[in-house]
Order: structure tokens, then C-alpha cells, then sequence
């Protein structure tokens, strides 16, 4: 008799599942708004694309957790969107958001599939990275057609094979510093665009948030990515590595608020949390000890505002409870 091995799903995927459909619901919020506010064709199908992506992991997720017997996330639906306000942001800042969406779900599904067991669940990943995969070339290869697609700095291509001679390649805390290395210079431009996106995100949102709070506290957050950008951007003129103009982010004058307020924090919860880990790929990548230390710096700046938003989330009851190991404390301990 054939034994067959049905195992439940391990904290692992039930994490990366419960994760990505709250993160879906959002993002399937943000593009209606986008989809009925866009005027160029070309950019609302990769809008259409986006949504189908979404719509198909929010169904695949609520399938699999009903067949699981998992309670399924309220995460964000209509209710969270305003249909009948005008845009905020341009064309342009779509795609821009959408090449964001397609890098991320790059980094995210093939971390998820790494750390899966389930042949089923890895097979979703599989898919899903795929899906990441088209979204990203469309959003960039219509950039490049439309002329808005900013590159990374070029350098020379090494001409001999060289050796590192002493430890000052690692460099110090202060004082005269070795020129960059090529993938110092990739983190420093990717992290360059990844704070525009959320700069420009979060100032549309401090226009139209209802809350004066949370209009103060995207406002801080839109400063903390200028500081950012600036900072990154200093680091490449030190060294005397070009970087070119960054694009128009064309946030409207529009005060009415596309989405709910809860929406927004949880976004902007969600950008944070995706900054935090580039900057840690980040980190690992440089061996420069004063870029480390800059790293560092803005990690426990934004660690500090990443945990004020959800004060935030947790004070208006909006912060979603994740699957957790049971309180065998409070269970011990209850008042029967």
C-alpha cells in the first residue's frame, strides 16, 4: 500500500504566503487607481499585466489557505479605495512604481521559493518569480522606449588582472578613501532609485493623507529618502563617479485621498521594510568601511521610523495579526 506524505505547510511558507497575499490586496489597491487614472495605452496594459499578477496570488493564496482550513487576511479591498479621485501622481511615476513591483518580486519569490519545502509551494514560486520577471522587462523595456530609463554610472572595463596589496584596499572610518568598486557603485545607484520611488510615494501621500498625523509622518518619511538619495549621491561625486539626473516624479497639486488611510501606512510599513533589506545586501557588498558605516547609519534611522509607523498601524488597530507560535503562557495561565 502506497504511503502518501501530506505535510502542513512550515512557518516558513505559511509566512511568505500570509506576507505576499496582504502585500497583493495593497498593490491590486494602488493599481485600480492607477488603471483609471493613466492616460498613456502603453503604460496602462503593463498596468493590466500587474493586476492580473495580483489577482492571480490573492486567488491561488485564498485557494490554498481554504484547502489548508486558514483563516484567510482581511488585507485591503474597495473599501480602501477612493475611485472618484483625481490622480496623484504622473504617468511616468507608474511605471516607475511597477519596475519597482517587478524588481522586488524578483528578490522576494526566490528568497521564498529558497526557503520552502512543499513541491506545491515551490512550484507557486517558480511561477510567481516568473510573473516578476515579465513585469520588470515590460516596465523597463517601455521605459527605454520612452526615454524616462536612468542607468547606472559606466566605468572602464579592467584592462589586467590585478591583486589587492594591503588591507588599505578595506579603507577607514575617516580620511582619504580607494576609488569605488564596481558593485559598490551598483548598490549606491540601486538604492539611489529604490528612495526616489518611496520619496515621491510618500509626498503625494502627506498631500492627501486625512489624518494630520499621518500627513506629518509621511512627510518625515519623504524627507528621511531625500536625505537618503543626497547622501548616496554624495558618496558617488567623492569618488568621482558620475550619476545621472534622476526623473521628474510629477506629483499633482490633488488634496483627495486615492486610498484609505490604513492603505497608506501599511505601504509605506511595507517600503520601509524593503529599504531595510537592500540596505543590508547592501552593506554586505561594500567592503569600503565608511560606506559600511553610512549603511549603518541609515538602517537605524529607518529602523526608527519603520517602528513609529507601526505604533501607528497598532494605536489605530490597523496592524493585521501574522501566523505566531501559540502563547503557551497565556494558555497555561488562563482563567477558566
Amino acid at each position: 500500500m502506497e504511503i502518501i506524505h501530506n505535510p502542513q505547510l512550515t512557518s516558513s511558507e505559511l509566512a511568505t504566503l500570509w506576507n505576499t497575499y496582504m502585500a497583493d490586496s495593497m498593490a491590486k489597491c494602488i493599481l485600480v487607481h492607477f488603471k483609471l487614472t493613466v492616460e498613456n495605452e502603453k503604460i496602462e496594459t503593463v498596468i493590466d499585466t500587474a493586476l492580473q499578477i495580483a489577482d492571480d496570488h490573492i486567488k491561488t493564496i485564498t485557494d490554498l489557505f481554504q484547502k489548508e482550513t486558514i483563516p484567510i487576511p482581511q488585507g485591503f479591498s474597495e473599501s480602501d479605495i477612493h475611485k472618484n479621485a483625481p490622480r496623484l501622481y504622473s504617468d511616468i511615476y507608474y511605471l516607475r512604481y511597477l519596475e519597482h513591483m517587478g524588481r522586488t518580486g524578483l528578490s522576494t519569490y526566490a528568497l521564498a521559493k529558497a526557503i520552502s519545502s512543499r513541491k506545491d509551494i515551490r512550484e507557486i514560486y517558480k511561477k510567481w518569480y516568473s510573473q516578476a520577471e515579465s513585469l520588470f522587462d515590460m516596465a523597463t523595456d517601455l521605459e527605454l522606449e520612452l526615454g524616462v530609463f536612468v542607468r547606472p554610472p559606466y566605468i572602464d572595463y579592467p584592462n589586467m588582472v590585478q591583486f589587492v596589496e594591503d588591507d588599505e584596499f578595506l579603507g577607514s572610518f575617516f580620511g582619504k578613501q580607494r576609488p569605488l568598486l564596481a558593485i559598490e557603485i551598483a548598490h549606491l545607484g540601486t538604492n539611489i532609485e529604490v528612495c526616489h520611488v518611496g520619496q515621491t510615494l510618500l509626498m503625494g501621500f502627506s498631500q492627501v493623507a486625512k489624518s494630520k498625523n499621518l500627513r506629518h509622518y509621511f512627510q518625515r518619511g519623504s524627507n528621511i529618502g531625500k536625505k537618503q538619495v543626497s547622501t548616496f549621491f554624495d558618496i558617488l561625486k567623492d569618488s568621482n563617479t558620475s550619476y545621472p539626473s534622476t526623473w521628474d516624479s510629477m506629483i499633482t497639486g490633488s488634496i483627495e485621498p486615492p486610498f484609505s488611510d490604513k492603505l497608506m501606512l501599511f505601504q509605506t510599513n511595507l517600503l520601509s521594510a524593503i529599504a531595510l533589506a537592500d540596505f543590508g545586501t547592501a552593506i554586505s557588498g561594500s567592503l569600503r568601511k565608511d560606506i559600511g558605516l553610512i549603511y549603518a547609519r541609515l538602517i537605524a534611522e529607518l529602523s526608527s521610523f519603520a517602528e513609529d509607523g507601526a505604533k501607528l498601524m497598532i494605536k489605530e488597530k490597523w496592524l493585521e495579526n501574522p501566523p505566531q507560535v501559540h502563547d503557551r503562557n497565556k494558555l497555561i495561565n488562563r482563567q477558566d
